[in-house]
C-alpha cells in the first residue's frame, strides 16, 4: 500500500484512503489488491473464459460502488474496471482531478515533442491531451522538429477533451554565416498555410533541414517566432537583426526559457549561459529606481519546456529512441516531461535570483497564453478535401477536363490490353468500376496515381506490379497503374473500393439515363443555375416536406429537393 500511495502522490492524483479502499475525487472508489498474495492476474470462470483474478467477490464490490481494482504489475500500477467481464487493464494515471497546487495563472504547455518526431519524441497525442486536461491546463501545443505530422491528431484529440490546440514547429534558421534554433507557432489560418510552406522548404526543397532568413520572413505572416533556449548569446551578438524579425512577425517574437535540468553539466551550462545572456542584455532594470522597465526590442521571454515523454518515470523512452536512431542518447534528462505549475515555479525559483521576482515567472506564463489564445489555426474537418489533378496545357487542349481525360485514358488502355473476343466481359466490369470510382469522387485520385506511376516508369524507376488492393481493379490495370489483369486471375474490385464507401444507393436515388428524343418534356432549373430538359415520364425521387416520394417529371413542384445519384450529382448535371 505504501508504494501505491507514493505512486498516487507522484502522479498528482487527489485521493483519500480507508484501509485498502482508495477514494479518488471525480473518479470513484477502488480496491487495492496486493498481488504478492496471488499467483496469477488471470483466472478461468465457470464458462472457461479468461477473467481478472479478483480476491473479493466482484458482485459485493459493485454493490458498494467499488468499481475498480488497483494492482501492481512490474514497476507500475494499473486498474481494472470490474464491471467489464473481459480483462481491460488501464495505467493508473490522469484519473479524477489533480491535487490543487499553490501557483495559479494561465499557462499552456507549448513544447511537446510527440511520437511523430521519430526516434526522439514519444507518447500518443491522446495521452498528452489527457494529461494536460488532468493537470487543469486549458490547452497545449506541439513543437515537433521538422515535421507537422502530428497536427491533425492534436486537433482531434484536443477537441475531444474541449482543449485548445496550438500548431508548433521546431527548426533551424540560417542568418548570414550563422545559424539559430527557433520555434514557429501558427496564429491564424494564413499562418498555418505559411507553416506548411516552411515545412516544404525545410523537408523538400533542401537536404540540410534548414531555412534561410529571407525564406522564413517571406512566410512570417500569421505566425509567431520563439528563439530557442540555446539562442541567448546569438541574440546578444545579433542585436541589430532583431528588429527585422520583429517587423516580419509583427511583434510576436519571444525567447524560450527552459528551466529543465540535464544530466550533463555541459548542457546545463549551455542553457544557463543562454538564459543569463538574454536577461543581462534584454531585461531592462533600473539600478537607480530598482524597477523593471521592460525588454529591449520588446523581445519577451516565454516559459516553454521541451518535453519528450509524458511523465518522469518515462525518461528512458528518449534514451532508447535516440540509441535506435544514432547509437547514442543526446540531451539526456530525467525532467523533460509535462509538469505542474508548482513544479515549474520551483524550478524557476531555484535558478533565478531575487532580482528577477515572481513577476518574471508570471510574465513568461502569460506569454504562453498570449501565443495560445491568439491561435485559431485549424483543419477544416467539415468535408473531405482530396487533392485535384492539375492538367498540363497539352492535356487541356486534348481532353478539356479531368473527367473526359479519365474516360479516354481508360478507352486507350481498353483497346491496348483487353483480349480479343472478351470485350463484353471486360466492358461490363469497366462500367461497374467506373461508376463506383466516379460516384465516390475518386477520378482525380486515379489521375494523380496514373501520373506518378507512369512518370516513374518513363524515368526508369521501379514500381510494384500490384500496388496492394488496387490489383483487383481492372481500371488500374488499363491505366498501367498495375500490371495484373484482375479478371484473368479472379481478383475482386470490392477489396479495393466498396460502393457503400460512397453512400451509393442506386435504388433510392434519381438516376439520369441515356439521352432520348422526346417532344413531351419538362424544363427544370436546378440550383447550379442551368436549365435541363427531361422527358415528362422521367421518374424522380424527391424529398417533399418530411416525406420522400417518387414522382414523374411533370409532377415536380417548385420546392421539391431531388435526391440525385452520386455520380450524376458529381458529373452528369455539371457537364451537360
Amino acid at each position: 500500500m505504501d508504494e501505491l500511495l507514493q505512486w498516487l502522490d507522484a502522479n498528482h492524483i487527489d485521493y483519500n484512503v480507508r484501509k485498502d479502499v482508495i477514494f479518488v475525487a471525480g473518479w470513484g472508489k477502488a480496491l487495492f489488491q496486493d498481488m504478492t498474495k496471488r499467483d496469477h492476474i488471470f483466472k478461468k470462470d465457470s464458462g472457461d473464459n479468461t477473467v481478472f483474478s479478483c480476491i473479493e467477490n466482484t458482485d459485493f464490490l459493485i454493490a458498494d460502488e467499488i468499481f475498480y481494482v488497483i494492482f501492481k504489475f512490474g514497476n507500475r500500477f494499473y486498474y481494472q474496471d470490474i464491471r467489464e467481464s473481459k480483462p481491460n487493464f488501464q495505467l493508473l494515471k490522469y484519473i479524477g482531478a489533480a491535487k490543487k497546487g499553490t501557483i495559479e495563472c494561465d499557462f499552456y504547455p507549448l513544447g511537446i515533442h510527440t511520437g511523430y518526431e521519430l526516434l526522439n519524441g514519444s507518447g500518443s497525442l491522446a495521452n498528452w491531451c489527457k494529461k494536460a486536461k488532468f493537470l487543469g491546463y486549458k490547452g497545449l501545443g506541439i513543437a515537433d522538429r521538422c515535421t507537422m505530422a502530428g497536427t491533425l491528431d492534436l486537433q482531434r484529440e484536443a477537441a475531444k477533451l474541449e482543449l485548445s490546440h496550438v500548431f508548433g514547429y521546431s527548426l533551424t534558421i540560417s542568418v548570414g554565416d550563422s545559424k539559430v534554433g527557433a520555434k514557429i507557432y501558427a496564429n491564424t489560418q494564413r499562418g498555418f498555410e505559411n507553416m506548411l510552406r516552411i515545412q516544404k522548404v525545410v523537408c523538400v526543397d533542401r537536404e540540410d533541414g534548414i531555412i534561410d532568413y529571407a525564406q522564413l520572413v517571406q512566410y512570417a505572416d500569421g505566425n509567431c517566432l520563439v528563439f530557442d533556449k540555446w539562442s541567448g548569446q546569438w541574440l546578444v551578438e545579433n542585436d541589430d537583426k532583431i528588429d527585422g524579425f520583429m517587423d516580419a512577425f509583427e511583434g510576436f517574437v519571444y525567447f524560450q526559457v527552459d528551466t529543465t535540468e540535464f544530466r550533463a553539466n555541459r548542457i546545463d551550462e549551455q542553457t544557463l549561459f543562454s538564459i543569463k545572456a538574454f536577461f543581462e542584455h534584454f531585461y531592462m532594470f533600473s539600478s537607480v529606481s530598482g524597477e523593471f522597465r521592460g525588454y529591449l526590442h520588446d523581445l519577451r521571454p516565454v516559459l516553454i519546456q521541451d518535453v519528450y515523454y509524458l511523465d518522469a518515470d518515462d525518461w528512458k523512452n528518449k534514451v532508447v529512441l535516440n540509441k535506435v536512431d544514432t547509437g547514442a542518447a543526446h540531451e539526456q534528462s530525467f525532467n523533460q516531461y509535462m509538469k505542474t505549475l508548482d513544479e515549474l515555479y520551483d524550478e524557476f525559483r531555484a535558478l533565478f535570483s531575487e532580482k528577477y521576482g515572481d513577476d518574471v515567472f508570471f510574465d513568461m506564463c502569460e506569454s504562453t497564453a498570449e501565443i495560445a489564445e491568439n491561435s485559431d489555426a485549424a483543419y477544416d474537418l467539415t468535408d473531405n478535401y482530396a487533392p485535384k489533378y492539375r492538367m498540363t496545357e497539352d492535356e487541356v487542349v486534348r481532353y478539356g477536363d479531368t473527367h473526359t481525360m479519365f474516360c479516354e485514358l481508360i478507352e486507350d488502355g481498353f483497346k491496348e490490353l483487353v483480349p480479343k473476343g472478351q470485350e463484353k466481359i471486360y466492358r461490363e466490369r469497366v462500367e461497374y468500376e467506373k461508376y463506383v470510382i466516379e460516384s465516390t469522387d475518386n477520378v482525380d485520385y486515379y489521375l494523380i496515381t496514373w501520373d506518378e506511376v507512369n512518370w516513374a516508369k518513363k524515368n526508369n524507376i521501379l514500381v510494384g506490379v500490384g500496388r496492394g488492393s488496387a490489383g483487383g481493379c481492372v481500371i488500374s490495370w488499363l491505366l498501367h497503374i498495375t500490371m495484373i489483369d484482375p479478371i484473368k486471375w479472379g481478383l475482386l474490385f470490392e477489396r479495393f473500393l466498396l460502393p457503400e464507401r460512397g453512400g451509393l444507393e442506386p435504388d433510392d436515388v434519381t438516376i439520369i439515363g441515356e439521352d432520348i428524343a422526346s417532344s413531351n418534356y419538362v424544363e427544370l432549373t436546378l440550383d447550379n443555375g442551368k436549365i435541363y430538359k427531361f422527358d415528362a415520364d422521367a421518374e424522380f425521387r424527391v424529398k417533399r416536406g418530411d416525406d420522400v416520394i417518387v414522382v414523374y417529371a411533370d409532377e415536380l413542384e417548385e420546392n421539391d429537393d431531388i435526391i440525385w445519384d452520386r455520380k450524376d450529382e458529381l458529373f452528369t448535371i455539371n457537364e451537360v
